[in-house]
């Protein structure tokens, strides 16, 4: 049986590489970044106040005084969009605004609260200016030609506006996984079904769609295939056929019912590993079938969320490119005492709660496969080692914030 770091690295082997395709800006949240944009012009486009006030020659403020103010002769404005196309001389200035172009002489901006006017055509300084003040120079925050955002940046709102302010119309995108899921169980039914009193929905098939769906993958359901293996073997081949990523909940185990590995072998399949020393989690398969990857889950809830965390998203964050796929885990300290399991490395459902200012960690009451309600509650997994006694509160220990997406 691997160990959790085993099944990582062996995960993380898996021949896998996505395509990439143009994709419109505006259609493009939820993408990962394929190729590093650069920058078409610098940011700012050109040197400009960042505040409202008087464009001015800093030479002409040297003496300045409450006792014996500059005076400035006023000789037009700098508007945003409307720049001053003459030059500023000695003993002159302009008004400007935030975001206006600084005319050419001018090597300062006062703001307007420090300026006192005498009509419309004088101002008065009472202290020096230094060079550069309230000027923002152009390429300041983004020089021509660097990199925008880093290759694997997933875009969100924020990122497409940034690109956007760049008069960028598309970017080179990876292209969405094609993720296949199904299930199998005689008493497994689809969401809606009318059930008989022994009867369940398969709830983790939900939970896999939406998850695989906010990590910018694109999900299909293929359904629950009963406990008989030409019925898996059918549904399973539907789903290679449409899948570049297939994953499956359910019959993984050693049950007389569990059809998947026997399946798998029929289809000379290359089994990468069955079992890993986790918990919950342990009868998890790897496999590739077709070329493609297969993740055998095993049914329940509480293990497939555990799983497709801890196993699952570190794969698809490497496809996506990210450089360090595996997240680190935290230190935290347990509100409370924490299980342990004597042989496995247990990931614990909790909840992180603040006790006189500090994060801690709550563990969830329950801890078995069969709890549904904890996955919903919890925030977070506390990454527990082998051991034969609890762990007492106030220690510190790993701990691995849940999300959704990657």
């Amino acid at each position: 049986m691997l160990t959790f770091q085993q099944a990582i690295s062996t995960i993380l082997t898996i021949p896998f590489a996505l395509g990439e395709e143009s994709t419109p800006l505006l259609e493009a949240t939820g993408r990962t970044l394929a190729v590093a944009p650069a920058a078409p012009y610098p940011l700012p486009r050109f040197t400009q106040s960042s505040m409202d006030g008087i464009a001015i020659r800093t030479g002409d403020t040297t003496s300045a005084s409450s006792a014996e103010p500059a005076r400035l002769e006023l000789v037009g404005e700098s508007a945003a969009g409307h720049p001053f196309t003459g030059s500023i001389a000695p003993g002159q200035a302009t008004r400007i605004s935030t975001g206006a172009r600084i005319p050419d002489g001018a090597d300062a901006v006062v703001p307007i609260e420090k300026v006192r006017l005498e009509g419309d055509t004088t101002a008065l300084l009472e202290s020096p200016s230094s060079p550069g003040a309230f000027i923002r120079r152009a390429g300041e925050d983004v020089e021509q030609g660097a990199s925008l955002l880093p290759r694997a940046t997933r875009l969100g709102p924020a990122q497409i506006a940034f690109l956007a302010s760049f008069n960028i119309p598309d970017v080179r995108t990876f292209a969405p996984p094609r993720i296949g899921i199904l299930s199998s169980g005689d008493e497994v039914k689809m969401l809606g079904a009318r059930l008989a009193e022994t009867e369940i929905i398969g709830s983790s098939l939900y939970y896999l769609e939406r998850e695989f769906a906010a990590c910018g993958c694109e999900p299909r359901l293929f359904g629950v295939s009963p406990d008989n293996a030409d019925a898996f073997r059918a549904m399973l081949e539907e789903a290679l056929a449409w899948s570049d990523i297939v994953v499956t909940t359910a019959g993984v185990s050693v049950g007389e019912h569990d059809v998947v590995g026997g399946v798998l072998r029929d289809l000379s399949a290359e089994l990468l590993f069955w079992r890993v020393s986790v918990r919950p989690g342990k009868p998890m398969l790897v496999a590739r079938v077709a070329g493609k990857p297969l993740f055998g889950l095993p049914g329940n809830p509480v293990s497939t969320i555990c799983n497709t965390e801890i196993f699952v998203k570190p794969f698809l964050r490497a496809a996506f490119g990210v450089e360090h796929p595996v997240p680190s885990f935290e230190k935290i300290r347990l509100a409370s005492g924490c299980p342990r399991d004597a042989q496995r490395l247990f990931f614990t459902y909790a909840r992180r709660i603040v006790i006189d200012g500090h994060a801690t960690a709550s563990p969830l009451p329950r801890q078995s496969s069969a709890n549904i309600a904890n996955p919903a509650m919890a925030d977070g997994l506390i990454v527990v080692e082998p051991g034969d006694a609890p762990i007492p509160p106030g220690e510190w220990v790993d701990w691995l914030p849940l999300k959704t997406g990657i």
